[in-house]
């Protein structure tokens, strides 16, 4: 199973830019048209002083703010900022010329709460929020850990409120690692490798912590010395929960073997991808953790439209609030080699299919990336295209798609098009470029000679309810 990669102040007052790039419109159905929205440049100015040189990750919040990271060309080498189109503001820089500034050297990994704080990692082990027109630690190397001894911070998750969970080895105190909770005014431990398991022995390492706006803490563990070596737990610092454990029987007859990396939402219900053994079944997608825990899906069992999945989902694991789960699958025994479904464990819906006709293109699907769940079940997602199928050559094989199912599947944007006045030449491959809320999807594109921007892709139609931001939350 994939185990977690660690990812690697000053405020600007806000700037109007003008980019190269025009905003444009362009239809993606007769009611539905999608507008673009250019909201940083490479080879643009940057609020702050410098050029903007490259993106490297983004996310967005209800209100259509996007916080993103940018290399810099000058003076400072690194920067976190938001942006919401017209106007962006600098949140943090690293390598930050101005000698009255907080010295960071490094700054990235940037996330936007709902109320536009935005939580920022500095110098590869510190995390900050910048709250108004404030910028604070939440939590950093050699900061004292509950219970005595000191914290070294290795990967972190945020939620919407910029509470965060986040893993740390110990110095000086009588466990060697733990998991805690913070909002960088208070911390809890999670757990700790000093603590017993609820499921029995000692816990020996610490995965993937991710964390919902209850401030619930869902991760996988390794344990020692009991009866089961994996499982997935919740816990709120308070009280500590199994959800999946290894040697336990699993929905549909097997027992769990090892796990994913979890999600979690607001309701508190996890979702994992689990190694089985000791069944028909090798592999399977579940939700536990309040009521009975589900089979999303199983190695072997029958997939809509044909053929059946086979050990081999994709990730990301996307869970929204209503414990639906939309995933990426492979596929045996039918036309189709992988698929992308949505389903909660009684119903599974299609959304995609490869070697069927992508919607907006006479081309088909050839192969599927990056994607987001909403809680009103659209699913937005990066895919490629079969080149030599319906006009489709390098030049025009990517595009973002976005809907509840194949029936309302449409095209968001996709290469080749002309975004203001440059062509579309690449969509993000990496995870971290892409986001999605109600009312739209933001995603860093490339286009000649390099260069890269960040967009926002306005999808609701005329008639949706949106409701503009208050202006003083705006960046």
């Amino acid at each position: 199973m994939k185990r977690p990669v660690s990812y690697s102040v000053v405020l600007a007052s806000a700037l109007i830019l003008t980019l190269p790039f025009a905003p444009m419109s362009l239809a993606a159905g007769a009611n539905n048209p999608v507008s673009h929205t250019v909201v940083a440049v490479s080879g643009t100015a940057a609020p702050s002083g410098g050029n903007y040189a490259a993106f490297t990750h983004i996310t967005l919040n209800a209100r259509n703010q996007i916080a993103f990271d940018a290399s810099l060309g000058g003076p400072s080498t690194s920067g976190v900022f938001v942006g919401d189109g017209p106007r962006t503001s600098t949140i943090a820089l690293g390598g930050d010329p101005n000698p009255a500034a907080a010295n960071f050297g490094f700054v990235s990994n940037s996330f936007i709460t709902g109320h536009g704080n935005v939580v920022f990692d500095a110098n590869f082990s510190d995390t900050f929020k910048h709250v108004g027109t404030v910028t604070v630690p939440v939590v950093q190397n050699g900061d004292p850990a509950p219970g005595g001894g000191t914290v070294t911070p290795t990967f972190h998750a945020t939620n919407a409120r910029g509470t965060i969970a986040y893993a740390a080895g110990l110095i000086g105190a009588t466990a060697t690692q733990g998991l805690f909770r913070t909002n960088g005014a208070q911390t809890v431990t999670i757990a700790s490798d000093d603590r017993v398991a609820p499921t029995g022995g000692t816990f020996i390492s610490f995965f993937s912590p991710t964390i919902n706006d209850r401030g619930e803490v869902a991760f996988a563990a390794e344990m020692t010395g009991g009866p089961a070596d994996f499982a997935v737990l919740r816990g709120d610092g308070a009280d500590l929960v199994p959800v999946f454990v290894a040697n336990q029987l699993a929905p549909g007859g097997a027992t769990f073997q090892d796990f994913g990396d979890p999600a979690i939402n607001r309701r508190g219900q996890v979702a994992a991808d689990a190694l089985l053994a000791n069944g028909t079944s090798r592999e399977g997608l579940f939700v536990g953790g309040r009521g009975d825990a589900v089979a999303i899906a199983l190695d072997g069992q029958p997939a809509p439209k044909g053929g059946s999945y086979k050990p081999s989902f994709g990730a990301p694991l996307t869970l929204n609030d209503r414990g639906e789960v939309a995933f990426n699958a492979a596929l045996t025994g039918g036309t189709s080699v992988r698929g992308l479904f949505r389903g909660n464990g009684r119903h599974t819906t299609v959304l995609a299919l490869t070697g069927t006709i992508a919607p907006g293109t006479t081309g088909t699907f050839a192969s599927f990336g990056d994607m987001k769940l909403g809680d009103d079940d659209r699913v937005a997602f990066i895919a490629t295209l079969t080149p030599g199928v319906g006009g489709v050559d390098l030049s025009n094989n990517m595009g973002i798609w976005v809907g509840t199912s194949e029936a309302d599947l449409r095209l968001v944007v996709r290469t080749g098009e002309v975004i203001g006045d440059k062509v579309l030449t690449r969509l993000p491959t990496v995870f971290g470029q892409f986001d999605m809320n109600d009312h739209g999807i933001v995603w860093i594109g490339t286009f000649p000679s390099r260069a890269t921007a960040v967009v926002f892709s306005r999808t609701c139609g005329e008639n949706d309810d949106i409701h503009d931001r208050d202006s003083n939350h705006r960046p």
